[in-house]
C-alpha cells in the first residue's frame, strides 16, 4: 500500500476515525491490528517472518533482563542478534546462494513457497535494525518490554514500518505505555501540514526529477554530456525529496495518532563537511550506525589509525546495509574514506592551533559547502548506477569537459542548463522555503489554509493520476 495513493488514504482515513471514536485504551491496540493490515497488503506470508523474529527478539530480551549470569546474557543476546542478521541475509543477500545451496519448493507448499524462494520483505533492513537496538539496549540496562504485544506494536508501528524513521523502542515506548489520548489542534496542523508537504515533496518533485535521471543511468553511452550533468543532479534531487517526503508523510500520520517521531532530514545539502552532511541526512541511521556500530568498535577513543578503520568499516557496513550489489558497497567506502579524509584534515588542523572560528567567513563556508555536495553528488552515482560498468560510463560523460565546452554552444543548451539551475535551487532553497513557510503560509487565517491545501493536494492527485511511483527506500 503504497503512501502516494487513493488506497493508503481511505486506509488512514478508516484508521483515524476509528482512533477519534474509541475508548483510549483501546486505541493502541487497534493501530497494531491495522498495522498488520497495512502489511498484509504488500505480502501475508511475510508477516510469518515478523512474527518469528519479534517472538524471539522479546524472550531473548527477557532473558537478557532476568538473569545476572553475564555469560547467559550474552548469550542470548547472541543468539537473538544472529537469528535477525541470518533472516536479513537470507531474504536480502540470498545467504543460501553464497554457499551454493538450493531450496527445491514444492509447488503446493503455495503462499510459504513464494516465501521461501526469496523475494525481499518490505522493510526488513529498517525492522531489524530496531530490532539489534532494542537488544542492545537491554543488554545495556534498559527496560525491556512488559509484554509481546507492547514490542509487537514498536516494530509494526504503520507510520515507519517500511522506511523508518529508525526509532528507539524506549523513544516509541513512552508515548504510548499510557492509553493514546486525542491529538492536540497543535499537532493535528502540524501532522497534515508534514502530510501535505510529504506528498509535494514526492509527486510534485521526485517523481519528476526521476523523468530526468532515469534515462540517463539507463543508456548513458546515448546522452551527451549536459544531459548526464542534469541526470545525476536529477537523481541527487529525486533520492532526497522521495526519502524525506516518505519521512514528513509518516511523521505526519503519525502525529494525527498522538506519537510523535523524530527529525530525519536537515538540509543535508547545505553541510559544510561530510560529517556535517551524515548528521543532517537520514539522522535516524545516522545515530543508529553511530551508537551500535562506530561506538562499540571504539569511535574516536583510539589512535588515529584505529579510528580510521572505525569510520572505514562503519561506512562500509552502512552501505552493503543498502543492498547486496558491490555498488552500494563502494558508495559506502567512499563516504568512509572522505570521512577519513576529513577526520585527518580535522586533527591536523587541531594540532596546528587553527580553529573554525578562524576560518569561518562566508567564502570559507561557501567552497565547503560546495565541495562537500559535489562529493555526496559523486557517492549518488555509485547508489544509482545498476553496475560498474553502468557507473563508469556516467563518470566518463561528467569528465568530458571538451564535450561539455562543445554542446555549451548548440541550440538545446540554455534547455539544460536552465535544468541544471533549477535542479540546483532544489537541492539549495531548503531554509528559504522554510522562512517563507513559516513567514507566510502559518500566519495565513485557517480558511486560507484550507484553500492553498486543497489547491496542493489536488496538484498532487492530478501529477500522480498516471500511476503511483514506489518510494525508492522500499527496496531497501
Amino acid at each position: 500500500m503504497n503512501f502516494v495513493s487513493q488506497e493508503f488514504v481511505m486506509f488512514l482515513l478508516a484508521v483515524w476515525l476509528l482512533f477519534l471514536f474509541l475508548l483510549p485504551k483501546y486505541r493502541a491496540p487497534m493501530i497494531l491490528v491495522a498495522s498488520y493490515l497495512f502489511y498484509a497488503t504488500w505480502s501475508i506470508p511475510y508477516i510469518a517472518v515478523i512474527l518469528f523474529t519479534t517472538t524471539v527478539d522479546y524472550w531473548m530480551s527477557r532473558v537478557i533482563d532476568r538473569s545476572d549470569n553475564p555469560l547467559k546474557r550474552k548469550c542470548a543476546l547472541t543468539f537473538g542478534l544472529i537469528i535477525n542478521l541470518l533472516v536479513l541475509a537470507y531474504y536480502k543477500y540470498g545467504l543460501l546462494h553464497w554457499f551454493g545451496w538450493e531450496l527445491n519448493i514444492p509447488p503446493e507448499m503455495g503462499a510459504l513457497g513464494s516465501v521461501l524462494n526469496v523475494i525481499l520483505p518490505l522493510g526488513i533492513s529498517f525492522y531489524t535494525f530496531e530490532a539489534i537496538s532494542y537488544m542492545m539496549d537491554v543488554y545495556r540496562g534498559h527496560e525491556p518490554a512488559k509484554n509481546w504485544l507492547d514490542y509487537n506494536f514498536y516494530i509494526m508501528y504503520f507510520p515507519h514500518l517500511i522506511s523508518g524513521p529508525i526509532i528507539r523502542y524506549g523513544e516509541l515506548w513512552l508515548q504510548y505505555k499510557e492509553p493514546l489520548k486525542l491529538p492536540s489542534l497543535e499537532r493535528l496542523a502540524k501532522g497534515f501540514e508534514l502530510i501535505l508537504l510529504g506528498y509535494c515533496f514526492k509527486v510534485l518533485i521526485a517523481d519528476y526529477a526521476a523523468k530526468i535521471s532515469d534515462p540517463v543511468f539507463a543508456s548513458p553511452e546515448t546522452v551527451g554530456v549536459l544531459v548526464t550533468y542534469a541526470g545525476v543532479l536529477a537523481f541527487t534531487v529525486q533520492i532526497y525529496f522521495d526519502f524525506m517526503g516518505y519521512t514528513h508523510i509518516a511523521r505526519g500520520v503519525s502525529l494525527l495518532l498522538n506519537i510523535e517521531m523524530p527529525l530525519n532530514f536537515n538540509h543535508p545539502y547545505h553541510a559544510q563537511n561530510i560529517s556535517d552532511f551524515w548528521a543532517r541526512w537520514h539522522m535516524s541511521l545516522s545515530r543508529w550506525i553511530r551508537d551500535y556500530l562506530y561506538f562499540p568498535l571504539g569511535g574516536s577513543r583510539c589512535s588515529q589509525a584505529r579510528t580510521l578503520f572505525n569510520l572505514m568499516t562503519t561506512m562500509l557496513i552502512c552501505g552493503a546495509w543498502h543492498g547486496a550489489g558491490w555498488t552500494y558497497v563502494v558508495w559506502g567506502g567512499w563516504h568512509g574514506l572522505l570521512l577519513c579524509v576529513y577526520h585527518v584534515y580535522k586533527t591536523s588542523r587541531e594540532k596546528l592551533g587553527v580553529t573554525t572560528t578562524m576560518l569561518s567567513n562566508r567564502y570559507y563556508d561557501l567552497a565547503s559547502m560546495g565541495i562537500t555536495f559535489m562529493a555526496v553528488v559523486a557517492g549518488w552515482v555509485f547508489f544509482r548506477a545498476t553496475d560498474f560498468a553502468n557507473a563508469a560510463a556516467v563518470f566518463a560523460n561528467l569528465g568530458n569537459v571538451g564535450q561539455a565546452l562543445g554542446e555549451l554552444s548548440a541550440s538545446g543548451s540554455l534547455k539544460q542548463l536552465a535544468i541544471i539551475a533549477l535542479l540546483l535551487l532544489c537541492c539549495w532553497v531548503g531554509p528559504l522555503a522554510v522562512r517563507v513557510l513559516e513567514g507566510w503560509y502559518r500566519p495565513l487565517p485557517y480558511w486560507a489554509k484550507v484553500q492553498v491545501a486543497c489547491v496542493a493536494m489536488l496538484l498532487c492527485w492530478v501529477a500522480s493520476a498516471e500511476n503511483a511511483v514506489p518510494f525508492i527506500y522500499f527496496q531497501f
